[in-house]
C-alpha cells in the first residue's frame, strides 16, 4: 500500500505537527554517518538553467542553507548532478565549508559553482577581506570561489566600497569570479531594511552578478519585485526559504511541557493557544478535503511553484540525509500541474496564516519590548524545518536582545500589526520553550 493511501487524516496531522505541513520526519530519514556509502538513489538532476550573466549551467536544485552539511550526503547529491553549492563561514562555524571541501575532492572544479559569504564587520582593508577569504578557501580545499556574497542590511550598504574594491582585487588574483548579494531582511528590529529594498538597490548598483533571496508560494510579492528587476539585467537568481511549510509540535503537549517546566500559562497565552488550535483544525480539514495529502507531496508542489518561474535559476535546499537527495532531486525538471497549483492556492487560503513570513518584520516596530520576531522565528525554522537543533539553540542563547519569554505576559501588539493573521505571540512563546538551553 502506498504511503499516501496508508497515511490517515490523523497521521497526516501528526506528521505535519498540527497544521504546518512540513517534512520533518517524513523526509529527514536517518542522518548519514562518516564514511557511510550512499544507498541506491534513482533521482537525478533533470534540468540545468543558465545562471544569468555568469553563463554557468546551474542545476535547478542546489545545495544550501543547511547547518550540518553531511559530507557523504553532499557527495551523493553531486553524484546525482547537483553542481551549485551555497555556503558560508557562519554555517557551523566553518564546518559546512569543510564538509564541502571534502565532498568535492577529485571532482572537476570547473563543473561546480561554489558560493560563500562572511561578515564584513571589523574588516579594515582589502587585505583583511583577502585573509578572510583565504580561510574559506582553505576549508573548501579550493583555489577560488565562483561567487563571494555580500550580506547588506540596508540599501546604502550595497555600495560598501571596501567589499567592491576587494572583489576587484580578488578577481584579478583569480580568487573570486563573481560578486553576489544575499538578504532575508533585518537581523534585528531597526537594524536593517526590507529584503526587497536592499536587493533592488543591489540590482540598481550594477556590480552584482548573483542574488540570493526569499521567495515561496506564501510570500511572493517582495521576491517578485526583485526577480523582475534582476531578470532585466540578466542577474543570476538563487532562492532560499522556498519551502514555507515548517513543522510545529503538538500544541497540547507543548502546553503541558510548559506547565511541567513551571512556566506560567497566563490567560492571554491560553487564548492564543486556542487560536492556534483552531488554525490546526483548519489544516486538518484541509488534509481531509484533499485526500490526506502527505507533507512530502505538498512540499514538492511548493518547490515546483518556485521553479515554475523562468526567472529563477536554482533553489538552495538543505540536504541532511540520503532521503533528502532522493526526494528533493525528484522535483528537478518537474512542472507544477493544475491540480498542484489549486492545492497550493487552497492551502494559502485556509492555512496561510500558519506561516510567519521570512524577511517580513512588519510587526516588529509595534513590539514594546523590542523582541526580534523575524530573527527568533528564523532560528526556530532552523530547529524545526532544517533539523539544526543545536545550532538554533546556541544562536538563540547568544541573542543580546529581549527574548521571547517576554511574550508570555504581552497583549500581542505584534499580532494586531500582522496583515496575515499569524498568531505570532504563540509562535514566539513556543519557540522560546524549545530553543532555551536546558
Amino acid at each position: 500500500m502506498s504511503q499516501r493511501k496508508s497515511m490517515g487524516r490523523r497521521d497526516f496531522i501528526r506528521a505535519s505537527a498540527l497544521g504546518l505541513a512540513g517534512v520533518g520526519t517524513t523526509l529527514a530519514g536517518t542522518p548519514a554517518q562518516a564514511g557511510q556509502a550512499a544507498p541506491g538513489l534513482s533521482a537525478k538532476i533533470k534540468s540545468y538553467r543558465t545562471l544569468g550573466r555568469t553563463g554557468f549551467q546551474a542545476s535547478d536544485i542546489g545545495i544550501g542553507t543547511s547547518q550540518t552539511f553531511p559530507t557523504e550526503v553532499i557527495k551523493a547529491a553531486l553524484d546525482a548532478g547537483v553542481n551549485y553549492l551555497d555556503t558560508g563561514e557562519g554555517y557551523g562555524r566553518g564546518a559546512a565549508e569543510r564538509s564541502i571541501g571534502e565532498a568535492i575532492k577529485g571532482r572537476e572544479r570547473k563543473s561546480l559553482f561554489i558560493t560563500t559569504k562572511f561578515r564584513m564587520d571589523g574588516l579594515a582593508g582589502t587585505a583583511d577581506v583577502a585573509a578572510k577569504l583565504e580561510q574559506c578557501l582553505e576549508r573548501l580545499q579550493t583555489d577560488y570561489v565562483d561567487c563571494l556574497m555580500l550580506g547588506p542590511q540596508t540599501a546604502a550598504s550595497v555600495k560598501d566600497e571596501l567589499y567592491h574594491k576587494a572583489i576587484e582585487e580578488l578577481k584579478k588574483q583569480g580568487k573570486v569570479r563573481f560578486s553576489g548579494a544575499a538578504s532575508h531582511g533585518p537581523r534585528m528590529p531597526g537594524q536593517g531594511e526590507s529584503m526587497d529594498s536592499v536587493l533592488l538597490a543591489a540590482v540598481d548598483d550594477g556590480r552584482f552578478d548573483v542574488l540570493l533571496l526569499v521567495y515561496n508560494f506564501l510570500q511572493k510579492e517582495p521576491g517578485e519585485k526583485v526577480l523582475e528587476a534582476a531578470a532585466q539585467k540578466n542577474l543570476g537568481l538563487t532562492i532560499m526559504k522556498s519551502n514555507p511549510l515548517g513543522r510545529y509540535y503538538d500544541m497540547k503537549n507543548r502546553v503541558e511541557q510548559l506547565k511541567k517546566d513551571g512556566q506560567p500559562i497566563d490567560e492571554r497565552l491560553q487564548k492564543s493557544l486556542e487560536q492556534m488550535e483552531t488554525m490546526a483544525k483548519r489544516a486538518e480539514d484541509f488534509a481531509q478535503k484533499n485526500g490526506s495529502k502527505t507533507p512530502a507531496e505538498i512540499k514538492a508542489a511548493a518547490l515546483k511553484f518556485v521553479l515554475a518561474d523562468p526567472r529563477v535559476h536554482t533553489l538552495n535546499l538543505a540536504f541532511n540525509t540520503f532521503e533528502d537527495v532522493q526526494n528533493l532531486l525528484a522535483v528537478s525538471g518537474q512542472e507544477l500541474d493544475r491540480t498542484e497549483g489549486a492545492l497550493l492556492a487552497l492551502y494559502t487560503k485556509e492555512c496561510g496564516s500558519l506561516y510567519c513570513r521570512h524577511a517580513c518584520g512588519l510587526c516588529e516596530s509595534e513590539c514594546p519590548s523590542g523582541v526580534p520576531v523575524n530573527t527568533i522565528l528564523r532560528y526556530n525554522h532552523y530547529f524545526e524545518a532544517q533539523g539544526s537543533e543545536k545550532y538554533a539553540m546556541v544562536k538563540y542563547a547568544t541573542l543580546e536582545t529581549v527574548r521571547a519569554d517576554a511574550c508570555r505576559i504581552c497583549r500581542g501588539f505584534c499580532e494586531r500589526a500582522c496583515p496575515y493573521g499569524v498568531p505570532i505571540r504563540t509562535l514566539l512563546c513556543l519557540a522560546h520553550s524549545q530553543l532555551v538551553l536546558a
